[in-house]
């Protein structure tokens, strides 16, 4: 009887000590609190929630409302990531030699009156922008008009467009620098079935600055181009 007082003694101070462990220089370390805490402190969004795109993120602080810090995996560039977004890991794509990457994200909430799909392409080795610009306007199959953007970031060029023909609904942004580091930003959406033409480009129309907010958020690390 006794014995068994002592053990269940010695395993409530474990418990209550939170499972420390000695370093072997005096000092102790939590083996699972402190990971415990970690996991209670993360936001339960839809970026958080989803494994893969928490990969990316590299703090659970936001960076402004409703956004969270993005790393790409070449560490090329960052973003500011929408928390109500995830990413699409059978669409994603990264050159070994880190000369190119390619993200997609949406909305994965089909219960939205409008979703917004995403695609994010990187390239080192882009050289002439106008190029680049033809090539994004027959994505989406009409001649674009480009507007120039402010850019924070010192020696980097942003360009905006929206499609306006109605064969594609969305807004593209290209994003540069004297490096030939470049990227392609492409945010098509859809109206869920119900809606009027007028009523889903109202919506869209609301949430098209929050879409150009991520575009203007995106600086290069410089390091990484060729």
């Amino acid at each position: 009887m006794r014995l068994r007082i002592v053990i269940a003694l010695i395993l409530t101070t474990l418990i209550v000590g939170g499972c420390e462990v000695s370093n072997g220089d005096g000092s102790n370390q939590s083996s699972g609190k402190g990971k415990q805490n970690e996991v209670e402190s993360k936001p339960d969004v839809a970026a958080f929630n989803d494994p893969f795109t928490e990969e990316f993120l590299t703090s659970t602080k936001p960076v402004r409302d409703g956004y969270y810090p993005l790393k790409a995996k070449t560490g090329a560039f960052t973003l500011d990531f929408p928390e109500d977004m995830v990413m699409d890991d059978t669409g994603y794509s990264k050159d070994s030699d880190g000369g190119s990457e390619v993200i997609i994200f949406y909305h994965p909430d089909n219960d939205r009156d409008l979703v917004w799909s995403i695609t994010l392409e990187y390239y080192a080795f882009m050289v002439d922008e106008e190029i680049s610009k033809k090539s994004m306007s027959g994505r989406f199959s009409e001649e674009l008009q480009f507007e120039s953007l402010e850019s924070e970031v010192e020696g980097q060029k942003i360009e905006f467009a929206e499609a306006k023909s109605g064969k594609v609904d969305g807004v593209t942004g290209l994003v540069w620098n004297d490096n030939n580091q470049q990227i392609q930003f492409y945010a098509t959406w859809n109206c869920k079935d119900g809606l009027s033409g007028e009523e889903c480009a109202k919506i869209a129309d609301s949430e098209t600055s929050g879409i150009k907010t991520i575009i203007e958020s995106i600086k290069f690390d410089t390091n990484k181009s060729e």
